[in-house]
Formats: C-alpha cells, structure tokens, sequence
C-alpha cells in the first residue's frame, strides 16, 4: 500500500519509499530521511500521519515495534508499544490520532490521544476518527462495527460499514444507507446507496459537513445532502473531500469542485497509470497523489 499524508494546510507532506520517509514542502523542498537507521533489518511500515509539523511513522523495527517521529531536521523521538504495529490515523482536522497495535495472540490495543481501550481480539481495523473524537472500529473476521469515544465503548453494529462524522455515524447495512446519532438513534436513511470499502481500503463514501459523497458502483458520485436528498452527480469516483472542496477522478483526469457551487476549480491528468490516494490542502492549493502500488505527486498553485 502506498502511504502518504498531508497536513491539512497543505505545509507538509509525507511519503514513504521502501524505508525511506520523504518529506516535502509546497515549494518543492524535500529531505529523505533512512527509517531504517542502523537497525539491520528492514522495518515493515504500516502508517504515516502528519500532525502538528512532526511526521509519525509506525512501523515494526528491528528491536520494537512503534512510532518513530520525524520533523524536518530529522527524527525527534519514538514511542514502544505492544508487539506488532497494526494500523495509524488521524482525524480529517488533525486534532485526534489513534493507533492500533497486537499485544499478544488474544488481545489488540487501540490508543486515541492517549487514552487505552483494550480490545479481547485480534481482528480489528480502523475504520475512521471524526474531529470530535468519535473512533469506529471495524472487526473484520465478525463482520461488526465498534464506536468508541474519549475512551470509552459506546456501540456495537451488526455491520462493519461504519464511518463517523463529528457525533453522528454513517451506516450501511442491506445496501441501505443510514445516519445515526451516537446512541444508535436513526435520522435519516435512503434505501438502495450502501457503500462499502474497495482495494486499497477507500471508501466508496466520503461525509463532510455539508454534503455527503457516495460512489455508485460503475457509475459516478452521487452527492447527497445530510437529509439524503440527493442534489448533485460528479463524474468518476471520490478520492477526497473537505469542508472547501471535493475531488473526484474518472478516466485520465482528475477533477476538484468547489463545495460553494460546484464549480471545476481545476483538472489535471492522472500522473500515472493508476491513482492510489488523494489529499487536498484546504485552500485548494496543494495536492498530493498516489499511484496504486507507489510513486507520488505533488501539485501546488504556482
């Protein structure tokens, strides 16, 4: 999987090559940094996040498994936890980071902002964090969901298509969409717009605070308002949204609208054979892309 992150003013990015973490300014400034160091074995990375200017990589080493932490002049720290390193990700503002890890044949660890929630299995993957802190948990093997906020359990789903937006969760279940407050209480469905995850683990629906994106398998996004009113059809597939912009691909090209009126506000040919992941700066500016199994680009307003 190829793994990158962007800081959400577009100021830093980072991408991971082999065992090298590569971090890049919008202006095209760039160092490369050797996460092996001088372990002799190769680590295996499974995350990177950018969070308040400094790059988290989680990785299982040579001597631990755990985060290394990286800034621009080098790495700064790293932090040991559990056996085997499972999974890293942040809330779409950055103010949340949680990561995941294997302590023993029966148990995972899930750690959000510091706080432990200890988990009787082995089978679990994050699905995603909202900015308020609401974690969601899917269990691969039961085919369930598990809510989590500041630590603590609050609901279990009967399927693990669960994404969390602020307090509210988004639900597929028999190709019928639904949203639910944090106590499980419905407040809006739509029959026949299930979404569920494709290769490389994205999304085929994306929540922001005014809209809600959702790709029709074959077909294009579909864009729906809170009380799933749909309002708009974008070409291709979503790859990104935040609260400015959406950006979609179908094709050789790659799109961003802007969510004011859903305007082009530029279009770029895909920079490789395939894309991988998308992220967009707030303003627009700065973009970041992957390709399926490697190589990134980085695009900023000149």
């Amino acid at each position: 999987m190829p793994f990158m992150d962007m800081a959400k003013d577009g100021s830093l990015s980072a991408v991971i090559d082999d065992h090298r973490v590569h971090l890049i300014k919008p202006t095209g400034d760039s160092v490369s940094i050797d996460l092996q160091g001088s372990d002799a074995i190769q680590p295996v990375i499974t995350g990177v996040i950018v969070k308040g200017g400094n790059v988290y990589v989680l990785g299982n080493y040579e001597a631990f498994s755990g985060m290394r932490i990286y800034s621009w002049d080098g790495k700064v720290g790293e932090i040991r936890v559990g056996s085997f390193a499972d999974c890293i990700m942040r809330s779409p503002d950055g103010s949340h980071m949680c990561h995941l890890v294997t302590l023993s044949p029966t148990e995972q660890l899930l750690t959000c902002d510091g706080l432990k929630t200890k988990l009787e299995s082995t089978d679990y993957a994050i699905n995603a964090i909202s900015d308020t802190g609401v974690v969601v948990l899917r269990r691969k093997l039961a085919g369930e969901a598990l809510v989590t906020k500041n630590g603590k359990k609050l609901l279990t789903l009967n399927t693990p298509s669960v994404i969390p937006h602020d307090d509210k969760l988004l639900v597929s279940e028999n190709n019928t969409l639904k949203i639910l407050a944090l106590k499980g209480e419905v407040l809006a469905s739509r029959e026949k717009a299930g979404f569920g995850l494709t290769t490389l683990l994205r999304w085929t629906l994306i929540p922001t605070k005014r809209y809600i994106f959702r790709y029709e398998p074959f077909g294009d996004t579909h864009v729906f308002t809170w009380n799933l009113t749909e309002v708009k059809v974008l070409p291709g597939f979503p790859y990104f949204a935040n609260e400015n912009f959406v950006v979609t691909a179908k094709g050789e090209t790659i799109r961003c609208y802007s969510l004011n009126d859903f305007h082009e506000v530029f279009n770029v040919k895909v920079p490789g054979d395939s894309i991988g992941y998308i992220r967009l700066s707030d303003d627009g500016k700065v973009m970041l892309v992957s390709g399926e199994t490697g190589n990134f680009w980085l695009y900023a307003e000149g």
